[in-house]
């Protein structure tokens, strides 16, 4: 579907895969480099794409999602249906609250488990990035090796 909408409206594929956070821009620009889609064209949608309609669409979010009334639903809908989680979703509210509005030179309370946990799985995937990238390395490396005393091999056999 994309591969169609992008052959024939390019700017406006662009433009609303950069304006939505999802995977798909990724794809829509391999896409356009595949198909030869100008420089020009792709720039443009994305700076429009990101830089006006996105950041417009997530402040939107976040203002109605983290207004006062919307947080007070929210916690009653898990008190009256998942009760056990209430008292710790309010106090863990309540925290990240006063931490917005703390300083940060007084801030000396540890990371939650999540973000630990966040920030694992971003050095794991980091590390082993950079453990395919020198496997492949090293496995072009021994193919151009091996190519080249096969080639050695057949000059010394014709030699012969």
């Amino acid at each position: 579907m994309i591969y169609k909408s992008l052959q024939k409206y390019a700017f406006i594929t662009v433009l609303l895969c950069a304006s939505i956070p999802n995977p798909l821009f990724d794809l829509a620009g391999i896409t356009c480099g595949h198909f030869g889609i100008g420089f020009s064209t792709f720039f443009t949608a994305t700076a429009i794409g990101k830089s006006i309609i996105k950041t417009h669409i997530q402040m939107i979010f976040v203002i109605i999602m983290f207004s006062n009334h919307h947080v007070e639903h929210l916690l009653s809908f898990v008190e009256r249906h998942v009760p056990f989680l209430s008292g710790y979703l309010t106090k863990t509210l309540e925290k990240q609250k006063t931490l917005l509005h703390t300083p940060p030179d007084s801030i000396i309370d540890e990371k939650p488990l999540i973000a630990k946990c966040w920030d694992f799985f971003i050095a794991f995937m980091i590390i082993s990035f950079l453990i395919s990238i020198i496997s492949s390395l090293a496995q072009g490396e021994l193919e151009e090796q091996e190519r080249e005393a096969e080639e050695k091999e057949k000059k010394n056999k014709k030699k012969q």
